[in-house]
């Protein structure tokens, strides 16, 4: 599992963010913003349901699949997010599927590949315009809240370089270290 590149709970970790994955970073640093663009609060009815990964934009094109050609929408590089989704369930219990890659693939041991997803789940809850979901990983209990921009049938939110060191092992020097921050954007299916 070493120089695993773990795409947890990035949207909501998320489910996403669904960022998960040995957290020992200060709280604080953890709650990042993302400007909020909708008129309304946003309300737990709104967020109910399923929600499928449908855009992972870095801040900085790369080329992940090797191809000579760049792109800020990770999903345009590889099929291994094509699966992410999030459930948020009426009663304030959620699960969601998130991929996993490794860097520890090709010749000189810095290309990607893909990993078996992994199915987290939690309690989550709106308040204030943030999603907040709380997961118990390693025995661990973990609480993570993020500004969301809710927009019809999508959200999004960002996760940062900091946030992302906690669930992405990466050596260095690979397809990915360029990125710094990662919106993802879940459309409700």
């Amino acid at each position: 599992m070493n120089n695993l590149f773990k795409m947890n709970y990035l949207p909501v970790i998320l489910a996403l963010m669904f960022i998960i994955s040995g957290c020992t970073k200060d709280e604080s640093a953890l709650n990042s913003t993302l400007k909020v663009s909708n008129i309304t609060a946003i309300s737990s009815n709104d967020m109910i349901g399923h929600w499928e990964l449908s855009g992972m934009i870095a801040d900085t094109e790369i080329d992940l699949n090797s191809d000579n050609h760049y792109n800020k929408n990770l999903l345009n590089e590889t099929s291994c997010f094509n699966t992410m989704s999030i459930t948020f369930n009426e009663d304030g219990t959620f699960i969601s599927n998130n991929a996993q890659m490794t860097f520890e693939s090709g010749a000189s041991n810095n290309e990607f590949f893909c990993l078996s997803d992994r199915m987290d789940d939690g309690e989550w809850e709106v308040s204030n315009n943030s999603l907040i979901l709380t997961f118990l990983m390693d025995g661990k209990t973990y609480t993570h809240k993020k500004v969301i921009d809710l927009a019809s049938n999508k959200f999004s939110l960002e996760v940062t370089k900091l946030e992302s060191d906690q669930y992405v092992n990466d050596p260095g020097d690979t397809q990915a270290s360029p990125i710094r921050i990662l919106e993802l954007e879940y459309t409700k299916s």
